[in-house]
């Protein structure tokens, strides 16, 4: 009889035992209940904000791109968005694009403060944005913004929890930041290449704007450039493209990054001066075109950029980066400076054209925003 009473007060003991077991279980159920449930609610705002800060940096960017388009190189360096009053307009229509009902995050109409959309400058090599309205050498190419629900001013208030206030939170602060920038031009339409000739990628691993390029002698280091033949494998620089340039016989096909030109060498001086000819016949157009300055004594168009990294001669068919813009103001052959075979020019930079970007940078840049960050 003994140990049958031992036997029971044992069980009664361990039902003492299970019972707390039990509740702490379902205390820590409860826990993972409101962590999962309210970090998912969380993660799930966050992706709704990461949207409409992607929204309104790309629409502020993109009008940003469209004050530049049409602009010289002169009044794109001497540009300030807020001496101009445009740094409003381009806040107005990062705002514009997601405001009055029209984006919702956590349940909440999203406003986006003006504080929150920034004017900037984006460097691709080192990753960073640095906020300018705009100077020499830094002309504003990106808008950041910062979509917001918390309790800053602004700030749309923050999210509101579920099972979490059984820890004593009851709010949680959300944001997300997008940069979109003006990136490299990436395509060029047909006629848009009217001169045939690349620059290697090496020529932009260091500074390269204003910089001077020479097409000989090609193991120059202000050279890295030679002739190409565009997408014709047995095109001739001197029978073929030159003439059909000069007089307009021959349009430039369509070229957009990885597309492969045919380059070759050449130091024929008949080739330098068909070349002269070009020059002398498209730098007084000054037609924003096919002659992209106003000075009628020097010749601004947009050249390609081939992937090679040493300034070698180049003699094979190879793929297209990106695009530079370069200024001439001379060509020499047999008969003038003193005999040389070579085109005087400069990379020029901060050029903006009408077309889409995500090319590399190489100083010209395409109207059409892309996300960066």
């Amino acid at each position: 009889m003994k140990t049958f009473n031992q036997i029971i007060s044992k069980c009664k003991e361990q039902r003492g035992v299970t019972a707390v077991v039990v509740a702490i279980a379902i205390a820590m159920l409860l826990g993972f209940v409101a962590l999962a449930v309210d970090v998912g609610y969380v993660a799930a705002t966050k992706n709704e904000l990461q949207n409409v800060a992607d929204s309104a940096a790309l629409a502020g960017t993109e009008y940003l791109g469209s004050l530049y388009t049409g602009m010289t190189q002169a009044q794109m360096n001497a540009y300030n968005c807020s001496t101009a009053g445009d740094c409003a307009l381009i806040i107005a229509q990062a705002q514009d694009v997601v405001g009055s009902g029209k984006n919702k995050a956590g349940g909440a109409d999203i406003a986006i403060d003006s504080g929150d959309v920034i004017i900037g400058k984006w460097d691709g090599s080192s990753l960073t944005f640095t906020p300018t309205n705009g100077y020499p050498g830094a002309i504003p190419d990106a808008v950041k913004v910062t979509a917001r629900r918390d309790s800053t001013a602004g700030g749309n208030g923050p999210i509101t929890t579920f099972f979490a206030k059984i820890f004593n939170i009851n709010t949680v602060d959300v944001k997300a930041d997008a940069i979109a920038d003006l990136s490299g031009l990436s395509k060029v339409g047909p006629g848009g290449l009217p001169i045939p000739i690349g620059i290697a990628k090496y020529r932009f691993e260091t500074e390269f704007c204003d910089d001077p390029i020479k097409l000989q002698p090609s193991n120059d280091p202000e050279a890295c450039a030679g002739w190409h033949t565009y997408d014709d494998p047995k095109g001739k620089i001197k029978v073929e493209l030159l003439p059909g340039l000069i007089d307009r016989s021959f349009i430039s096909p369509e070229a957009d990054g990885g597309d492969i030109f045919f380059y070759t060498g050449g130091t024929i001086d008949a080739a330098f001066v068909l070349l002269e000819q070009l020059f002398d016949k498209n730098k007084v157009l000054n037609d924003g075109v096919i002659d992209d300055d106003n000075d009628p004594t020097t010749w601004t168009t947009t050249v390609v950029v081939y992937d090679w990294d040493n300034c070698s001669n180049p003699n094979t068919g190879i793929p297209i980066v990106g695009f530079a813009k370069i200024t001439i103001s001379g060509v020499c052959h047999a008969t003038t400076c003193g005999g040389l075979k070579q085109i005087d020019a400069v990379i020029a930079c901060d050029y903006i054209e009408s077309q889409r970007g995500g090319g590399g940078e190489y100083g010209i840049i395409g109207s059409i925003a892309g996300l960066v960050e």
